[in-house]
């Protein structure tokens, strides 16, 4: 009986390179759209052909894939995650003609079809992260990658770091962790690199947001942006409801938005009230819960409506969900830098380095 082998060793850096895979995929449709509506849509071809733009996303998609399974470094990953997405984004941009008889590019709900696809692969790809968590085994692995990226050329110094504490989290007794945890140690390291703009930018954006919330006014103002938020959704309800009026009756797709709105609305409400109790970093959890409401289900209706105008407020939206992302995370490390070190029974797990 022939063994087929199990896909179980996942690469801890999955998260950062599908997110790449699908911002590139996404900014594929948004520049080809708006490339296209520039240009007043023309056809590439001539004399009864038409190249589609499909063809070039299955030409990314075959570099990707070859360039994936042709090379062996954390670097090929990273180009083949861009080279797919946006591959891809070229190939679902043109879903309308593939589920219509007559070919039809403009069919109106391509739009919330294809946000509907990335929501579902955003959501599928979270759940790839998040099952069972990293074992013992996938950070022995993860750190054996490191070392070939030694064997081909010098190591920075973040980067072993980031190897040895990949071995701390493996099975130490593993007969491998040993020598691979030496190996690393006397491998040749390139030393640290001054900060790049990119990096100082991070910093001092950390260094302004710690000096931001200190102020006394800044729950205030957080507190304003999403009862500004809330507000808007009841102004939505009732502009809906209004326009309903005149027909006797309201659309699925109006009720969808009003409920969605509603809900959306009260976890900002929520929000707000745990603000003004000083729970910065359960406010902003909620906060989370209320944009994610409005992006996985009041902008699809959104899309189904105005279609691809609606990535206008979908790109607010996700503005906001990063800057809450990011201020969450800044929290837990701030409330975890000011707990008591644990006792003598219990250790730490040690933290993987960025």
């Amino acid at each position: 009986m022939i063994r087929v082998p199990r896909l179980t060793a996942r690469s801890v850096e999955i998260g950062e390179l599908l997110d790449t895979f699908l911002v590139c995929a996404v900014t594929m449709i948004l520049v080809i759209r708006l490339q296209l509506y520039l240009t007043n849509y023309p056809q590439l071809g001539g004399h009864g052909l038409h190249v589609a733009h499909v063809l070039w996303g299955g030409l990314l998609m075959m570099i990707a894939i070859v360039i994936a399974v042709s090379f062996i470094t954390r670097t090929a990953r990273q180009v083949a995650a861009v080279l797919g997405g946006l591959g891809f984004g070229f190939f679902i941009d043109e879903l309308g003609k593939f589920i219509t008889e007559d070919v039809n590019y403009f069919y109106k709900p391509t739009a919330a079809l294809i946000y509907i696809i990335f929501i579902a692969m955003w959501l599928s790809f979270r759940a790839l992260q998040r099952h069972r968590g990293f074992s013992q085994l996938e950070y022995l692995v993860n750190a054996l990658e490191f070392l070939k990226e030694a064997a081909v050329r010098d190591l920075a110094e973040t980067e072993r770091r980031r190897a040895l504490q990949l071995l701390d989290l493996a099975d130490q007794s593993d007969p491998m962790v040993a020598p691979l945890r030496e190996v690393l140690r006397e491998a040749d390291a390139a030393p640290a690199h001054e900060p790049v703009a990119i990096e100082r930018a991070v910093l001092r954006l950390r260094d302004f947001y710690f000096g931001v919330v200190a102020r006394p006014r800044f729950r205030s103002v957080i507190g304003a942006v999403f009862c500004a938020l809330a507000i808007s959704s009841l102004a939505e309800i009732i502009t809906l409801a209004l326009s309903a009026g005149d027909r006797n009756h309201l659309s699925f797709i109006e009720i969808a938005s009003i409920a969605s709105s509603i809900v959306s609305g009260v976890f900002a409400a929520v929000g707000v009230i745990r603000l003004r109790t000083h729970d910065r970093l359960a406010a902003y959890r909620v906060f989370e819960r209320s944009v994610l409401v409005t992006i996985f289900v009041t902008q699809v209706f959104a899309f189904a409506q105005s279609e691809f105008s609606a990535v206008f407020g979908l790109g607010l939206y996700l503005l906001i969900w990063a800057t809450l992302r990011y201020a969450i995370g800044l929290e837990r490390k701030a409330a975890a830098s000011a707990t008591p070190a644990p006792g003598p029974d219990r250790t730490p797990r040690p933290a993987l380095a960025r």
